[in-house]
């Protein structure tokens, strides 16, 4: 009984892991036919009131560098699995539309996450992340020291430590943040 409960728990996963292979193969096409210029200043791309995502150039006078920028997310407040659902996911979406490795998050006024979101981050948007295939990315975070804000943060950047080629780092400062994520 053990046996055959272990075959058909891996042909569920197998089965289930070629509907999610399928559907970001079909997400990522029509991603493909979006036409996207990358922003020479600081452009915020997508802003509700709980999140904030911009694009920060390497530099504005040279168009090489242009190209080398961040994404850069904001956090406001207590979210709704939902609400983090939709930032996330629209994250995801740049980086794939802008082609953008490095990130900073901004956590500093970040208020509860449910476990139950960070879960998701874990089995449903890092596996998306990591078909993007990132050979090296730089990960900024700002954060509190607030014991359960630094917890939470610590537990999830952890596990995408393990999983991506993401080198981390927390500050409290944003301009400090920016300049090592730049510093090659």
């Amino acid at each position: 009984m053990i046996h055959s409960f272990k075959t058909i728990h891996k042909e569920e996963y197998a089965s289930k892991k070629q509907i999610f292979d399928d559907a970001h193969s079909a997400y990522k096409k029509r991603l493909d036919k979006k036409n996207i210029e990358i922003p020479l200043h600081n452009t915020v791309l997508f802003e509700v009131p709980f999140a904030r995502i911009s694009y920060i150039p390497k530099d504005k006078t040279n168009k090489e560098a242009i190209k080398d920028g961040i994404l850069a997310l904001e956090w406001r407040g207590d979210i709704t699995d939902e609400q983090y659902k939709e930032v996330m996911n629209k994250l995801l979406e740049f980086i794939y539309l802008y082609d953008v490795k490095d990130l900073l998050v901004d956590a500093m006024e970040l208020g509860y996450v449910s476990m139950f979101a960070r879960a998701w981050l874990m089995l449903d948007w890092i596996p998306r992340m990591q078909k993007q295939e990132i050979e090296f990315a730089k990960l900024a975070i700002l954060r509190t020291d607030a014991p359960m804000h630094k917890v939470g943060i610590d537990y999830v950047v952890s596990y995408l430590q393990q999983t991506m080629p993401y080198e981390c780092r927390f500050y409290v400062s944003k301009e400090n943040a920016i300049n090592w994520v730049f510093r090659k």
